[in-house]
């Protein structure tokens, strides 16, 4: 009995510090808060399920730096007078403000894109 015991006390510790392990990885991930000002927007594609496409805008920043940014149902999209739009309504050539993050894995996920005057 004392064995069963024991045996069970050390297979909970090894599972609580693994636990453990994983909550701390996992706060760790935090995905980086990026933003661009006045970026020309080149291109917007809209999501395709049968393609397996998601929505992504491309942005050229004024250092000449592409950047692709995923849109997801959580991206608000604001035109020029302040009001929520879809991707399809966002027009082409634009200057835009975005607000984005970028995961761990290189991803950039947006938040907030502003269409300019």
């Amino acid at each position: 009995m004392i064995r069963l015991v024991l045996i069970v006390f050390v297979l909970m510790n090894v599972a609580g510090r693994a636990w453990a392990d994983d909550l701390a990885m996992a706060a760790t991930m935090v995905a980086t808060v990026h933003s661009i000002s006045g970026a020309e927007l080149k291109n917007v594609s809209k999501a395709d399920q049968g393609k397996g496409t998601k929505s992504e805008i491309i942005v050229k920043d004024n250092t000449g730096k592409i950047t692709h940014i995923l849109l997801t149902s959580n991206t608000t999209i604001w035109d020029a007078d302040a009001k929520a739009i879809t991707p399809d309504k966002i027009p082409a050539r634009c200057r835009v403000n975005v607000i984005f993050l970028t995961t761990d894995e290189g991803i950039n996920v947006g938040q907030t894109v502003i269409i300019l005057k």
